[in-house]
């Protein structure tokens, strides 16, 4: 394969990137309460990490399964935004709803399908 597009290393920052901050937002939550909070922001995290890496790899069949991901992560931090946690933790989760939006609509684009289906 040749060279990465543009869509496809910027989607894998923003699914690193979300990954980690998830996690980073688990734990400052664990002051707060148990540590029963890290488990779903951790899980989340490995699997945004997983998606992450085969996408930038260039795994064929890692598209639809990584935009899917992708739109049920930016559910699932939607729902964290309009919940009653802390207004801090609230702004985090829709700015990670945001960069998960995105990054589902960089692997949508054209160059991004052309690459992970092996046609360039």
């Amino acid at each position: 394969m040749s060279t990465r597009p543009l869509e496809v290393r910027v989607a894998a920052a923003l699914l690193a990137a979300t990954a980690l901050a998830f996690v980073a937002l688990g734990l400052a939550r664990l002051s707060d309460s148990d540590a029963g909070v890290l488990g779903f922001p951790v899980g989340m995290g490995v699997i945004g990490l997983l998606g992450a890496v085969s996408v930038f790899v260039g795994l064929t069949r890692a598209r639809i399964p990584v935009i899917v991901f992708t739109v049920l992560a930016a559910v699932a931090h939607t729902t964290f935004a309009f919940g009653g946690l802390p207004v801090w933790y609230r702004v985090a989760s829709g700015i990670l709803a945001a960069a998960h939006v995105y990054a589902a609509v960089l692997l949508l684009t054209k160059p991004a399908a052309e690459y992970l289906k092996g046609t360039t």
